[in-house]
């Protein structure tokens, strides 16, 4: 896959597609929301995330936290891993090409997210835009052959629009 994705497990399919539109409509003043594309494999129960208007580092790393904390019935968090394809070299821990995104089985924090990059490094970016580099492994560095084929189109998620308090009136 030569595009950044999301890939999410142990969560059922409605929970799953209505935490999307929540984030969709939270974040329904940015491009990025608009035309999220979800899809379901075939053999198990495991979604892939694509965005038709590709978002910001930033952004990607709030959907992939926003989708692991998703309210579940059961309480039970459901896995994600986000992977980001970044386009330049200026970052210390953003190295060209995909780095993987998730969010720590030990978080307390909420906040944050760890990014693995392809040199295996894992540094914690928080949503402050700071990122310290980690001395533990926790995940290592790979990104799944996402073979779209094995996968059914479920739906593409459009925010609502959200009106101004102006606009009622």
């Amino acid at each position: 896959m030569k595009q950044s994705f999301i890939v999410v497990s142990d969560i059922s399919e409605s929970v799953f597609m209505n935490g999307i539109m929540d984030f969709a409509n939270q974040y329904s003043g940015e491009d990025f929301v608009n035309d999220i594309i979800l899809y379901k494999e075939k053999e198990r129960n495991k979604f892939l995330v694509l965005f038709s208007n590709i978002p910001s580092f930033d952004h990607f790393c709030f959907a992939v936290n926003f989708i692991r904390y998703i309210k579940t019935p059961n309480n039970k968090l459901p896995l994600v891993f986000g992977y980001y394809l970044n386009e330049s070299d200026g970052s210390l821990f953003l190295t060209k090409g995909f780095v993987k995104i998730y969010v720590s089985s030990n978080d307390e924090e909420y906040d944050n997210v760890n990014v693995v990059n392809s040199n295996n490094e894992t540094f914690l970016f928080d949503f402050g835009g700071s990122e310290k580099k980690l001395s533990i492994i926790e995940e290592c560095f790979e990104i799944p052959v996402i073979n779209i084929a094995g996968y059914n189109h479920i739906l593409n998620i459009i925010p609502a629009k959200v009106k101004s308090w102006w606009e009622f009136w």
